[in-house]
């Protein structure tokens, strides 16, 4: 299986920019194998290729999406979008790299490309959908709303992405923690129903980390079909930094008498009042008030 013909979908907007393209070539001429490399030009770009690419697919073709979690998101989504039941590679170039840690995949380009050819079967992987009055939401990671979607919304209008991680996000979250009000939201699980009448954010995660490495709800897998609920009430600016702390050091967060997480095979929620969202750490604007979340199963070539 080592001989394959990879087709990159390459994000030169993530971290490493253009690098990333001149050290998959160097990787790739030093390999049996055959590639072309196709680069992102525009917002949600991956989207169109991967929907475009999908159809030259065959059984020594794999697509591999190269950059940060978002272009993972959207090869994603063109690859649900046309209905193809094809794997996908991915290499981690991003900030946050949220999917790669959680699920302990390599971080360089060479290490990546390796794995990538000595693997020989796909692993079906959990993908949330959350739909919405207006659209279908994917996310590989986790889909959230309230204080992760506002920071997400400061750290779009400085246009610092390109330097997120673990301790900027946290950093960012004491600064939205004094813009972002408490909101009225009810849940309605496969379990029960539940009313929180001053919540700070909710967020349906598929995977351990988010933010660049902040593990929100440490027992998240990608595999068990089941999505991780993680819901803040309001808490005091002392509780915060307590919590973060907890988040840093013993994971312990969750027992936190303010914070709730719940387990299901499915959910819907509302949002009273407008909020910001995140997908994977991607913007969500304040248009959505209600939301279904459930997992399908995407072969991914990890």
């Amino acid at each position: 299986m080592k001989n394959k013909h990879l087709i990159f979908i390459v994000n030169e907007f993530s971290r490493n920019g253009k690098k990333t393209t001149h050290q998959i070539r160097q990787v790739m001429q030093r390999s049996n194998s055959t590639y072309e490399i196709h680069i992102t030009q525009y917002p949600k770009h991956a989207t169109v290729l991967a929907e475009h690419l999908a159809d030259k697919v065959e059984n020594d073709t794999l697509i591999v999406a190269v950059g940060g979690d978002g272009t993972l998101n959207e090869a994603v989504q063109g690859l649900l979008n046309v209905d193809a039941p094809i794997p996908l590679a991915y290499i981690a170039t991003g900030s946050g790299n949220d999917f790669a840690r959680s699920l302990g995949l390599p971080l360089t380009i060479e290490a990546s490309v390796k794995n990538i050819l000595d693997t020989d079967s796909p692993t079906y992987l959990d993908v949330l959908i959350g739909t919405s009055d207006y659209s279908n939401i994917v996310a590989v990671n986790s889909i959230g709303f309230g204080l992760d979607g506002m920071v997400i919304n400061k750290i779009d209008k400085t246009k610092n992405k390109q330097t997120i991680g673990k301790f900027s996000y946290l950093a960012s979250v004491l600064s939205a923690y004094f813009s972002q009000k408490a909101f009225p939201l009810k849940l309605v699980t496969d379990k029960q129903n539940y009313i929180y009448g001053e919540s700070l954010l909710i967020v349906c995660t598929n995977n351990k980390f988010f933010g660049g490495g902040i593990p929100i709800h440490p027992e998240a897998v990608a595999t068990d079909g089941m999505i991780d609920l993680v819901i803040a009430e309001k808490v005091s600016f002392k509780e915060l930094l307590s919590i973060l702390f907890s988040i840093l050091t013993t994971q312990s967060h969750l027992k936190h008498p303010k914070l709730h997480s719940h387990r299901v095979a499915s959910c819907s929620f509302t949002l009273y009042t407008p909020q910001y969202g995140q997908r994977d750490g991607e913007l969500i604007e304040k248009n959505i008030q209600n939301m279904s979340v459930r997992t399908v199963k995407r072969p991914f070539w990890i």
